[in-house]
Parts: structure tokens; sequence; C-alpha cells
């Protein structure tokens, strides 16, 4: 009987029972698709370095004459090793007059196909030995265009020679393409090219040459056991860096990436899932409360109270059953979707995708945990109530006495006297659980609607940042040797040139105690006016420059757990020679985790003397262009950056952020709308005997409207300051889980963005009034008056 009971409450409020099995299936469905996304990416990153066979590490040497990789093969723990010719060279398209990408010509074995790192070919074919052909990675090629059959053209315009690109391919080590670690991606920037050894050789002019070995180890080998053994054996004055897989450019953004979808996986779902078990709680709560007479019938009836407490569980239950069968459909979808976009955005060659039994029992457990808890306590209540008091009890009797709230009686002489007015403001006090209800409601759709907008501003706030602040230059040239002063000298008297500054920028090593990092090291003259600081501790930039301590990134600071003063080991490739640096400034960061010296540190590091391979060049406005076309000919040039057209690519490939937000912000809305509609929903039906005694006295239905839209709007009024301030907070713990060595975010909102969440609740809220407010303007008067006594 009581079970007809639960299934008559489902009927009464259908609107309002929807709404729950929403909010819980989206809660779930956040929960299936952002663990299942995850899980997809993790085991599809997996198989592409386990199929393609990704090295363990790698060790770079200098002195390249002798390398015996047949003697590194031959060391215990080495399951397979491969030496290769790595270097970096200017790229031409189209025979156009200026360099536009950066080359890194990789070389493959003369015959067959490499035993570590291999590729998976995707279109084309594998280039032949002695015929200057190469295979071009996937991102250059989807970004530029290259088909099998071109040609690129390798070099600056005086000197250039010519590659036939016949395939096409994946690699483990470029499925995010970036050149070194720190490095903003840009893909039509950056191409890689795989060639036969020998023509790799004769293409950059250095035959016999071995410039890296790439190893896997045995499955129960200790890694850095046998990189040690690996470094003895090729001698270590000859070894210029070891790099861990972990600390490989491309596999560090993809952990990285990796560890943020881990991350959203467990922060999102916790809030959506919190808030869904919280309207639950609500809605469960005002259910008994308005059902005191029914429950005291029933136990006069002889029901026990284990019977009616079953009564408002099952309830939870049933809304919990429901809501996981849709957010597990919904769920699953999303993920095979974010995974999809994740695998196409990222370069990753092998999409796995699954349905996870561990995931479809913890949605389950998780919508069922989360519904029991949330109806126990009002389950609780209601199964305690004496019989006589519930069944005499008026729900909707004013708790307040009659008496007129403080609020009306300060602003009295400013308030219209019409009751259309006054009243809605003194039921905000008559029913304060009620109208604490509400304010929560509608506080909950705020927080989710700000978390996620400001996902869009935080991102859009860290580009300006980036352009505005940290990086104070327009084109930016890297070169390929050291040079002094004079070039510096002769591009500041180029047309459209206003200012030049030279840095010397490096790959270096770092070491604390039992803890390491491998990125990039920035030397330049106080106070590096070419970035802008943001100084959190200790000294000034210039004079922690100036003192010869190292300016950097809070980041950094937490992962080698260094603080002002403490020391850091440092060397560069460039000599083989460990010199003790000590940290004198923290800085924010907006992306990358940059380390900056002085150059007379940079000289102690390297023994170069007035040398550089860097300047940051600022031009007059439209110039940028021009100034890049002649620094990309000039000889050595390496690579050449305009700033405006990094942050332009860098926008491209936000497109896919802008998805992924966007489905957050869906999820927010959809959320913010249920949320809202329960509450107000149940805000107005549980006063349907108020609402019938005043229209039985003559009270027009259009008055009676505008007393329940204005009594919202006034809730409403409380609710959104708290919901912005809650939302920007879990936004902020939610961006110090996601921010890393990569980039740094901050909570941020603009107000625009507020002013259209808050009209946006504002519709979301008379469109919510319009069904309740039907229903009760249709209601039977002598029935909705009815008291039992």
């Amino acid at each position: 009987m009581l079970l007809l009971k639960v299934w008559r409450d489902v009927l009464a409020r259908k609107g309002q029972f929807a709404g729950l099995v929403v909010v819980v299936g989206l809660g779930i469905s956040t929960f299936v698709a952002f663990q299942a996304g995850y899980l997809d990416l993790t085991r599809s990153v997996e198989r592409a370095n386990r199929e393609l066979r990704f090295a363990d590490f790698s060790v770079s040497v200098s002195d390249t004459a002798g390398v015996k990789v047949a003697a590194v093969r031959a060391l215990p723990g080495v399951l397979a090793a491969e030496g290769r010719l790595v270097q970096d060279v200017p790229l031409q398209l189209g025979g156009a007059s200026a360099q536009t990408a950066l080359a890194r010509v990789v070389g493959l074995p003369n015959k067959g196909r490499p035993a570590v790192n291999d590729l998976l070919l995707l279109a084309g074919a594998w280039p032949r030995r002695g015929g200057s052909e190469a295979i071009l990675h996937v991102k250059f090629a989807q970004e530029t265009g290259t088909r099998p059959g071109d040609e690129l053209t390798l070099g600056t315009e005086r000197q250039h020679k010519h590659v036939r690109v016949v395939g096409i391919a994946a690699s483990p080590e470029y499925m995010y393409a970036v050149p070194e670690k720190g490095a903003l991606p840009s893909p039509r920037e950056f191409a890689v090219l795989f060639l036969r050894a020998d023509d790799a050789e004769r293409l950059v002019g250095r035959p016999g040459v071995i410039t890296d070995v790439a190893v896997i180890t045995e499955p129960e080998a200790d890694v850095r056991t046998v990189l040690h053994a690996v470094e003895d054996e090729l001698g270590r004055s000859r070894v210029v860096a070891s790099t861990l897989r972990a600390d490989q450019p491309s596999s560090f953004m993809l952990a990285e990436e990796i560890d943020q979808n881990r991350v959203m996986a467990l922060f999102l779902p916790a809030v959506i899932l919190a808030i869904s078990s919280s309207s639950l709680f609500i809605a469960l709560t005002r259910l008994v409360t308005s059902q005191r007479r029914e429950i005291g019938l029933e136990k006069a009836l002889g029901y026990s109270d284990a019977q009616v407490l079953c009564q408002y569980l099952s309830f939870a239950l049933v809304v919990a059953a429901l809501g996981a069968a849709l957010g597990f459909v919904l769920g699953d979808v999303l993920a095979r979707l974010i995974a999809q976009q994740y695998v196409d955005m990222l370069g990753v060659p092998f999409l796995e995708h699954h349905v996870y039994p561990e995931i479809v029992a913890g949605s389950a457990a998780i919508s069922t945990a989360a519904c029991l808890l949330a109806g126990i306590v009002p389950a609780l209540r209601s199964s305690r109530l004496p019989p006589a008091q519930a069944m005499h009890a008026d729900p909707n009797a004013a708790l307040a006495g009659g008496r007129i709230p403080l609020l009306e009686r300060v602003l009295s002489p400013v308030l219209p006297a019409a009751l259309v007015v006054r009243i809605p403001l003194r039921n905000l006090f008559r029913q304060k659980r009620r109208s604490f209800y509400t304010v929560v409601g509608v506080a909950f759709a705020m927080l989710l609607a700000v978390t996620t907008q400001s996902m869009f501003d935080a991102m859009d706030e860290m580009l300006e940042r980036f352009d505005s602040f940290s990086e104070r230059w327009d084109v930016q040239a890297v070169f390929a040797e050291p040079f002094g002063r004079s070039r510096a000298a002769e591009v500041a008297h180029w047309p459209g040139v206003t200012d030049v500054q030279t840095a010397l920028v490096l790959p270096a090593e770092f070491r604390t105690e039992g803890r390491t990092y491998q990125g990039s090291l920035t030397c330049a003259e106080p106070p590096a006016g070419f970035h802008g600081f943001q100084i959190v501790e200790g000294r000034s930039a210039q004079e922690a420059l100036a003192s010869g301590g190292m300016v950097i990134t809070g980041t950094l600071a937490e992962k080698l757990q260094l603080g002002i003063g403490d020391v850091a080991r440092v060397r560069t490739p460039v000599r083989d020679q460990w010199i003790d640096l000590p940290v004198a400034a923290i800085s924010t960061e907006t992306l990358g985790a940059p380390v900056f010296v002085n150059l007379d540190v940079g000289r102690r590091l390297t023994g170069l003397s007035e040398r550089y391979n860097t300047l940051y060049v600022t031009t007059a406005a439209t110039h940028a262009s021009g100034v890049k076309d002649r620094l990309a000919d000039t000889p050595g040039a390496l690579s050449v950056s305009v700033k405006a057209e990094l942050l332009a690519r860098f926008t491209e490939m936000m497109g896919f952020m802008d998805f992924y937000q966007g489905l957050l912000l869906a999820f927010g809305l959809a959320m913010a709308f249920v949320v809202v509609y329960n509450t107000l929903n149940a805000n107005v039906t549980e006063r349907t005997r108020e609402i019938g005694t005043m229209r039985t006295i003559g009270e027009g239905p259009g008055r009676i409207a505008w007393m329940i839209t204005i009594e919202n709007l006034l809730l409403g009024l409380v609710a959104a300051p708290l919901g912005v301030l809650l939302g920007l907070r879990t936004a902020d713990l939610l961006y110090a889980q996601l921010s890393s060595e990569a980039f740094t975010l901050t909570a941020y909102i603009k107000p625009e963005s507020v002013a259209i969440i808050l009209g946006g609740l504002l519709v979301v809220m008379l469109l919510s009034e319009i069904p309740p407010v039907l229903r009760i303007l249709r209601l039977n008067l002598a029935e909705a008056t009815k008291v039992m006594e």
C-alpha cells in the first residue's frame, strides 16, 4: 500500500520528480563521462607507446665519434636500442623566401623499421635509401595540407636543399608536437622529418654521426639503473643530456593533459553530485513537510515507523535508479566523444574506448548513496512524527507570529503601501526554512554557472596577460650558433625595428636533494625587459638577477621543494660542469616554467663570453612580418616567431578547449535550470492552501502571480552574490589542481559574464514559475482551502 502511495506521489509531482531524476542523471553522467574519458585517453596513449615501442629514455651525446650502439644493446636490462642523428634545421614551404617552420631531422635505419620509437604510417610509403625521401609527421602535414609527393625546402634562401615527402606518419615521440619542454604547441611551426640514416647525415652535412641513443628496457629492469649503465658505456664526458620518458617533451605534455583529465574526473563530478544530493535533500524535506497530515493518518492507521521510513526512502531509491540509468547512457556517449576529441587534438594514433564495469558499478553505488544520504534525514523525521501532532499541524501556518519583519520596518518609508509588494517581503521571514532552501537552490545554480563560465574567462585572461604583460616583444629569433653584440646592433637599424634585446636560452638540468627537472634557462642582462615578471616572493626581478640568483616559478619551486635562499645544482649541455645557484625570487608565469639568470651565470655555465643565441625584437605596427622575413633569411637562423601569430595559433588550438568547456557549461546550465525549476516549483506548490485562500477572498490571479514573482526575485537577489562567491571559490580550488608547469590559471570571471549569468538566471526563474502558477490558478478552491482538524 505504501509503495502505491510512493507511485501516487511521483504522479502528483511529475515535474519535480523528473527534475530530480535529471539532476541525479546529470551528476552521474559527469562522473561516467570524465572517468571513462580519462581512462580511454590513458589507455589510448599506453597502446600507442606500447605498439610503437616508445623509448623509456634517450641519451644525447656531443662527441659522436666512436659511439657503439651495439655495446649498449648488450648491456643487462636493455631490450632494444637505436642510435640516430637528430638535428634541427630551418624549413621553408613551397620555395617561399622566408622561413616558416622549424624542421627536426630524425634518422631512420637504412633498412627496415626502427626497433625503438617506431612510426605508424598513415599515408604513402617508407622512404628509400639514397633518394632524399622523407616521412613527415602527421600534425604538420594536417596543419599545412602537405601530402605525399610534395616537396619541402630545408635551409635558408642562400643555402637550401630539397626533400620529397613520400609518407605521412604518427610518432610516439611527437604525439604532442613540441620541439622542447615548455614550448607553446604550434604545429604549423614545427615539422618532424624522418629520413634514412645516410640521407639524414648527408642532408645536414654530418656523415657517420649519431647524436641520440634511444633505449627500451626489459620489463623487470630498473630504468634509472639501466640509464646509468648506458651513460657509463657511452662515456659520461660525451653525454650532453639524459631524458627519461616522463621528461620527454611530448610525453610530459601528454602526461599534463591526462593529469588534468584526472583532476576534472574527480573534482567536477564531486561538486555536481554534492549539489544533486543537496537538491534531493531539499526536495524530500519539503515533500515530508507538505505531507505531515498524510503521515499522521498513516501512523494512526497502524503503519510502523519503519514502514513510513521505507516509503520515503523508496522515493529516493526510485530517483537513484532512474538517474543512474540516464546518467550512464549519457555519460558513455560523452566519454567517447571527449576521448575522440582529445585523440584528434593530441595526435594520438589509436582510440581505446571501453565500457568499464567499475564505472558502471561506481555510478550505481554513487547514485544510490547520494540519494539515500539525501533522503535519510527527512525520512527519519517523517517516521518519528506523533500521529496527533502531524494530523493537526498546518505546514503552511506562519511561524513568525504575524510580526512585521525588521527589514520592512526599516524600509517602510520608501516601500510602496501596496500589499503586492509587502506580502512577498513578509513571506521571506514567515517561512524561514522555505526561504533558506530557495536561496540555497538558486545559489547552487549560480555556483555551477559561474564555475563553468569562469573557465572561458580565465583562459582569455591568461592569453591577454601573456600578450600584454608576460612577453614584451613582437618577434623572437633563435639561432643555431651563438653570436655577439654586432648582430643585435645590425638588426636595431632595420626599418620598423624599435628595440632589440639579447639573451642566451639553453636547455638545463636542475637538481636538488632527490629531485631533478629538465627545462629552459634564460640568461639575460637585468632586468630582462623582454619579459614581465609577477614576483610573489623574494626580491624584484632586477635585484634578483643582479645578485646572481635565479628567478623561478612557483610550480617549479614546489616541484623541487625550493624556497628563497635555497640552492639548486644546475648544468647545461654546453659544458659538463655543475654550479650551485640560489633562488632569489619566485614568480607566477602564465605559460611554462622558465628559469631566469643573468649573463654572468650563463657564461659560467657555458664558458662563452659575450655570446647570445636569441633576439627579442620590438617593432612598429605592421612591421613584424617583414622583420620576421629578414631574420629568417639571416645565416644561422633556426626559428623565428611572431608573437601575434603564436597567439592566433594558440587561440585556434583553444577550439578544442571551447568544446570541452562548452560541454561543462552546458552541464552547468542544465543543472542550474533543473535546480531552480525544482526549487521554485516546490516553493509554489507547497503554498497551495495559502494561495487558494487568497483567491477565495477575492485576490486576482495577476496580483498573486506578481507576489510569487517578486518573492522569488527577492530570494534570487540574496542568492546571486552568494552563488558568485561560491562559484569563484570552487573555480579557485579547481584551478589550483589544474595548474602545472605547462600553465597557471587563476579564478576570474568578467563582469559582463556575471551580468549574462544573472540575466539567464532571471529568465530561468520566470520560466520555472509558469507551470506551478498555472496549476495553482486552476485550483479547486474548496478542496485547496480544506484543513484537517
